[in-house]
């Protein structure tokens, strides 16, 4: 009588732990609504391991099956999505880049253009001054000459008199102020006539 007793507490506990495939179905369910879906996957994946033809847990398997195939494939959407989103960025950025890239260009283009401008603005006033500049030095070196020409034929004067004085005369210089005396003798020998007066008549002082 011991022993049956004993043999009887002994096969208790593992009839009150023994599970069935409903068992199994509604934890994994439970887990299913209240979100918890690894858990749930858990509970219905090791009851078909034990009752692999229980309806309940292959149907509620194969909605979680479903549920994990969209899943994955929302976020391979969403991956994609942001890798779209990262190529759409990456090409508005090199269209800004380009577009910066250009405005840099016309503006530097548009600088050189300024600076040419004003570098042929510079040289043209520097020609307009260097023509100023010689304008007003032409008269000044024309009268320079003109004093310089007076001053070579004064001293080519003096050189002749010079010369005359010393006796220094060249046969050309002889013969043309020979030729002026004689033009001189001619001009004093053109006087007019004169009737010579008659000194033999008496002079009248009265």
């Amino acid at each position: 009588m011991y022993r049956a007793i004993l043999s009887l507490s002994l096969l208790l506990p593992f009839c009150a732990t023994a599970q069935t495939a409903a068992d199994y179905f509604h934890r994994g369910a439970q887990y299913y609504i209240w979100s918890q879906k690894q858990k749930a996957t858990n509970e219905v994946f090791t009851g078909l391991s034990l009752f692999p033809s229980d309806p309940q847990l292959n149907g509620l398997a194969g909605l979680l099956k479903k549920e994990e195939e969209q899943s994955q494939q929302s976020q391979q959407q969403q991956k994609e999505q942001q890798n779209d989103q990262s190529n759409q960025d990456q090409k508005q950025q090199q269209q800004q880049q380009g577009q910066q890239d250009q405005s840099q260009q016309k503006q530097d283009a548009s600088q050189q253009d300024q600076k040419d401008q004003q570098s042929k603005n510079d040289q043209q006033q520097q020609q307009a001054a260097k023509q100023a500049l010689d304008q007003k030095q032409k008269p000044q070196e024309s009268s320079e000459a003109s004093e310089q020409s007076k001053d070579q034929a004064e001293d080519k004067d003096k050189d002749q008199d010079q010369a005359y004085a010393e006796g220094q005369m060249t046969p050309h210089q002889a013969r043309q102020l020979l030729d002026a005396q004689k033009g001189d003798e001619k001009m004093l020998t053109l006087k007019p006539d004169q009737k010579p007066s008659d000194r033999s008549k008496p002079f009248r002082d009265w």
